[in-house]
């Protein structure tokens, strides 16, 4: 019997009541929860990408579907036009990559970052590093380098990360994976947050002097979640 089912969720607890069913499963004997809140990574955080990924990506149906008509393409730019036509107008055609992984949207991304305010602060190994990390190689997910999407449990005596595959799961009970633990006092909210008109963000700040945004569902939700964690 799952833990949540020996033990009633608390009525004060903030989040719809079935995001504080799926989370509640992950509470320890005794442990109050204070909240749970559907949350993204910030829409300009890194790619994962590695050679795994690629691979995985390029085999799916529609990959293949797309390499072979890019193919038929790249056969008619290559055979029947100019190479200097090619060279002037198409220069990155051969490393192109299916699902968002191509250099000139990872280049894009990573100018627009830092007037954006940044997405994340700190080396391979960090808290910021880790959590981001655990996010986007989230257990069953196919197309790992955009997944975005995760559940955030709050209790007073740690954060916990969830898996949420989809939005949809905002609104229906499921089994969610731990993905990132995060002690109490190891994490604070940072204070120079940037502002973000297209999103309701919020970063984290950790032990360790690393950083990451994070995207609310809503300003509402986001200023419920700066509230529980004043109060804690």
């Amino acid at each position: 019997m799952s833990q949540y089912q020996s033990q009633p969720l608390p009525t004060t607890a903030f989040g719809h009541h079935l995001l504080q069913r799926t989370a509640g499963e992950h509470l320890h004997p005794g442990e109050p929860m204070i909240g749970a809140w559907a949350m993204k990574l910030d829409r300009l955080a890194p790619l994962w990408w590695d050679r795994d990924t690629v691979r995985a990506a390029s085999r799916a149906p529609l990959a293949w579907t797309y390499n072979f008509f890019a193919a038929l393409w790249r056969g008619f730019w290559t055979y029947f036009l100019p190479r200097w036509f090619v060279a002037l107008f198409v220069p990155d055609l051969h490393l192109r990559r299916p699902y968002g992984l191509s250099l000139t949207r990872r280049a894009y991304r990573a100018l627009r970052r830092p007037l954006h305010g940044g997405s994340l602060s700190g080396g391979p190994g960090s808290a910021a590093w880790r959590f981001w990390r655990a996010v986007r190689t989230t257990p069953g997910e196919k197309l790992l380098a955009d997944h975005d999407l995760f559940t955030v449990l709050l209790t007073d005596r740690r954060l916990l990360v969830l898996s949420r595959w989809t939005g949809s799961q905002y609104h229906e009970h499921y089994r969610a994976v731990p993905l990132f633990e995060l002690p109490q006092g190891s994490w604070w909210l940072r204070p120079d947050t940037p502002n973000d008109v297209w999103a309701a963000r919020q970063d984290l700040l950790f032990a360790d002097g690393s950083w990451i945004a994070l995207d609310f569902q809503d300003a509402n939700e986001r200023e419920a979640f700066r509230a529980a964690v004043a109060g804690r």
